[in-house]
């Protein structure tokens, strides 16, 4: 029972910091974080890894939830996003912006266009490089 109990805790402390695609669009709008998609699919090998070892890293935390609206994509849904101006199936997004592997993640701009895309596994320190440089460019 414990060991399901703290299971649960951490699933839950890492879907915390992510919040659903409409959502980061309006909040977005009232704030203008950027948004960060992660494109990652249950099978994808680095995307486990990363879950298991980033997302759980207490900085990596605190920087997803206070600087961005951090949004995880699963890849294999039929899930539309709202991409280049229309509603598009996620893997016709992925397409239009040259996604060819996962992880990959995504920058959107306030009109839910990319602005930036970075795509493969990332250890700690370069996921908060990462963070940190669209930060600094988004602060201009």
């Amino acid at each position: 029972m414990k060991t399901i109990f703290l299971i649960l805790i951490a699933c839950l402390s890492l879907f915390a910091m992510d919040i659903p695609y409409k959502e980061a669009l309006k909040k977005n709008a009232k704030d203008g974080k950027p948004i960060l998609l992660e494109f990652h699919a249950k099978w994808c090998v680095l995307c486990l890894e990363m879950e298991k070892t980033v997302f759980k890293n207490a900085a990596v935390k605190k920087e997803l939830q206070t600087n961005f609206h951090f949004v995880r994509i699963d890849t294999d849904s039929n899930q539309e996003l709202f991409c280049e101006g229309e509603n598009l199936l996620i893997s016709d997004c992925m397409q239009l912006w040259d996604v060819e592997g996962i992880p990959a993640f995504a920058i959107l701009d306030k009109e839910g266009k990319l602005s930036h895309i970075t795509i493969g596994e990332l250890d700690k320190d370069s996921f908060l490089n990462f963070l940190n440089a669209v930060k600094k460019k988004w602060q201009k």
